[in-house]
């Protein structure tokens, strides 16, 4: 009976996510409030709330959110991207693979949708100053951030997940899923310069009178800047060394947040438009969901369903790939992994699968979910910055027939890193 309403609840909050006429965060949380309500957790109480709610994958989003936005309130992308501009020379696609490549390097440092409304404005202003249409160079900075987000764990927020759930740091995630990332971003700018930018002529004289082109008037504040960087720089450090020095992730993200306010004056009534609400609600519902699924046990039952292909273990990884990217295309990356998790926690513990099997999750993700627009937040909030910016709606397919094509060539080049690195 519990089971039942529970795959009843989980299929309603899905389906309004996909149909998309609700804000996915409303339709996770209150779904995952209703779970509250009906008592399917009956044994926990608010003392127990850590076991249902990943407390360590909300404290390392709010914390990167706070460092973020006071570096990008000194100024610092402005001057970084006016710098790429100048060394372009006015050379259309050299200036437009370079932005793409940058787009996907911040994604991997800070994370994809922070870095996708960062340089956002930058877009829409080259594009003005080209005299040409924004929707494709948007569209693939968009591909470019789901791409360098797969390099490490804060780049994509169904990394921090897998991460939190799986004990795994910053560094495995580098080694493991960097390579790929790389491998995927050049293969992905090489199209876009052969397949979008190609028709572009130089525009030298155009770049020249771009306004604002004097970087050192981009920092509004030195000091910020510093401080900012020095703390950045640190909480990366900190990540990487996570193991040796004991703390969570999280408590090195909140610790370097503490670090920027305080040293710079800043206050949390200045950020608070830069702390995505709607993703931390959409993350706790998501959580309360998929801890629904294993309270009742369904999660036991898929899990015993894939055992069956364990004795076929190099196929094993390659189908996880495909899966976790066909589902997080239709579902979303986040809502997908979130399932997931208790699954491969389960196929792991029980039924011989190497933990390897997290990063096939981890790139079928992050890949699949660029290729439409609800499957990745990034995809939805660069897509919404860009019909506010034109006064235009781009329709679920005009995005996807840009997308599909990229997203089958970079899960096909991850198939074979996954083939030969992990799986035989």
């Amino acid at each position: 009976m519990i089971a039942g309403f529970v795959i009843a609840v989980f299929t309603a909050a899905y389906a309004l996510i996909i149909i998309g006429k609700f804000k996915r965060s409303i339709v996770a949380f209150s779904a995952g409030m209703l779970l509250v309500f009906a008592k399917v957790f009956s044994d926990y109480d608010f003392e127990r709330l850590g076991e249902l709610i990943d407390f360590n994958t909300l404290g390392l989003l709010i914390g990167m959110m706070v460092i973020a936005g006071v570096l990008g309130g000194t100024g610092f992308f402005q001057y970084f991207s006016i710098k790429v501009i100048r060394l372009s020379g006015g050379r259309t696609r050299l200036l437009l693979c370079a932005l793409l490549l940058t787009v996907g390097v911040f994604s991997a440092l800070l994370d994809k949708v922070t870095t996708i409304i960062l340089f956002a404005p930058i877009l829409f202003l080259v594009a003005d100053t080209l005299g040409k249409s924004p929707v494709p160079i948007v569209f693939a900075s968009i591909m470019a951030a789901n791409i360098g987000g797969t390099a490490t764990l804060i780049g994509a927020p169904s990394n921090i997940l897998i991460g939190s759930a799986a004990g795994l740091g910053f560094v495995d995630f580098v080694v493991a899923t960097g390579p790929i990332a790389l491998i995927a971003l050049v293969i992905f700018a090489f199209y876009a310069d052969k397949r979008i930018y190609q028709s572009l002529a130089d525009v030298k004289a155009e770049l020249k009178g771009l306004p604002g082109m004097d970087p050192s008037k981009a920092i509004h504040s030195k000091k910020d800047l510093k401080i900012c960087l020095s703390v950045f720089v640190a909480v990366l450090i900190g990540f990487s060394l996570h193991g040796v020095l004991g703390y969570e992730p999280s408590v090195i993200a909140l610790g370097g947040a503490a670090a920027v306010l305080l040293l710079t004056g800043k206050n949390f009534s200045e950020l608070a438009s830069d702390i995505e609400w709607d993703t931390l609600l959409f993350f706790i519902g998501l959580f309360l969901l998929s801890s629904a699924l294993n309270v009742v046990g369904i999660a036991d039952v898929l899990s015993r369903g894939l055992s069956a292909l364990a004795a076929y273990e190099g196929l094993f990884y390659i189908l996880m790939l495909w899966i976790t990217a066909g589902l997080a295309a239709i579902f979303g990356a986040v809502p997908t992994v979130a399932v997931l998790i208790p699954i491969m926690r389960t196929v792991t513990m029980n039924y011989g699968i190497p933990v390897d099997i997290w990063w096939a999750v981890s790139i079928g993700a992050c890949f699949g979910g660029g290729a439409t627009i609800t499957g990745e937040a990034t995809n939805m909030v660069g897509l919404g910055l860009m019909e506010k910016y034109m006064k235009t709606t781009v329709t679920y397919f005009e995005f996807l027939r840009f997308s599909l094509v990229p997203t089958l060539m970079v899960l096909t080049a991850a198939t074979v890193y996954v083939a030969l690195r992990f799986a035989f």
